[in-house]
This record gives structure tokens, sequence and C-alpha cells, in this order.
């Protein structure tokens, strides 16, 4: 993707054309790709008549098997529809009779750097990159387990060189640990409780 857009402002409208896109005061707007591709080849040429002669070279081509006079009139409409246009009593879109069209709104035509990539936060149907680790942690666990039932090597059999190497404690390997850890504590809390409680005076 290219880093950077070019921009063609008119009004409250934007034509981007990398990503084929009409704003309205940046709110993106429906336009089929023919008619975004018209638009754009008339907004480009502000204040010039554009023939249809042009239009079918650039747009459909000199060997096309549509029909290229319906398609340039459903395009032409779809525009004006998008634009909030009059075909009588035009802001944006001329039409030129037994001619072509010219683009009437002055154009500004801007070059902006492209945003960054967005990096979307886990929701449904995500998975967070802490769940994804464990999961790679908890995979590479069983495999390393399985791998030892099938050759029926015991871990102390090893020499230092073909030991696995540690892998890293999942959460909830974690978590059992540390209820682990905290029963153990509370129990020797109690027994030296009892002990204290209990030693003679």
């Amino acid at each position: 993707m290219s880093d950077t857009y070019r921009l063609l402002r008119f009004g409250v409208f934007e034509l981007n054309l990398d990503l084929e896109e009409l704003r309205k005061n940046g709110t993106v707007l429906k336009l089929p790709p023919q008619p975004f591709r018209l638009l754009a080849m008339l907004a480009s040429r502000s204040g010039q008549i554009v023939t249809r002669d042009e239009i079918q070279q650039q747009l459909w081509g000199s060997e096309t098997f549509i029909d290229f006079e319906q398609g340039v009139n459903k395009c032409v409409k779809q525009i004006r529809t998008a634009l909030g246009d009059n075909a009588d009593n035009p802001l944006y879109l001329e039409t030129i009779p037994r001619h072509g069209y010219r683009f009437l709104a002055p154009v500004r035509t801007k070059i902006v750097p492209a945003p960054p990539p967005q990096v979307k936060e886990a929701s449904s149907g995500l998975i967070a990159a802490g769940e994804v680790r464990a999961r790679v942690d908890a995979a590479s666990q069983g495999a390393a387990a399985a791998s030892l039932s099938r050759t029926g090597e015991s871990m102390a059999a090893q020499s230092p060189e073909d030991a696995p190497q540690t892998l890293t404690p999942t959460r909830d390997t974690r978590s059992r640990m540390f209820w682990v850890l905290a029963s153990v504590t509370l129990l020797l809390f109690v027994i030296l409780y009892w002990i204290l409680r209990h030693a003679p005076k």
C-alpha cells in the first residue's frame, strides 16, 4: 500500500484516488468503481470539457462490447445522486450536449500521508496476544511430552545437551502454582500456631 494518499477536494466532498473513496464531510458515500473513476477523471480536469470519446477510451476501452452510451449515462446519474447535484441547475457536473461533460467546482489537489495500520484489540472472534502465547506454550509442552512418550526416554537419562529447554509457564500454570504456594504457606502458619499454643510453658 502507498505511504501517501492523493486527494481531490471540492466543496464538502473529498475523493481519495488511492482508496477509491468519495467522502462528504468525512463520511464515506456509496459510489461504485466505474462512476468513481469517471468522477475522478472529470474532477482532475475541473473547468475543462471532457469529451465522451475521451471517457470511452480511458474508462471503457476502444474494444468494449457493452453499450457505452447507456453505461456513461448511468454513471453520470449515479455521480449526481451521490453529490446531490441537479442536471438542470448543476453545481458540480455540467452536460455539454452532444459533446461531453465539464466539472464546474474548483478542485484542490492534496497529497497526505497514509495513516499507519490499525492494530485491533482482542474482541469476540479475535484472540489476544497473551492467549495466543499461552496456547503456543501449551501446545509446545504437549508436543514435548508426546515426544518423550514415543521415544521412551526419561528426563533423568538425558544429557544436558539433550535436555529440553524450559518452557515459559502459561497463565493457568502460574495460577495453580500461586494457589499451591498459598496453601502450603497457610498450612505452615497453622502448624506453627498449633506448636506455639501447645508448647509447654
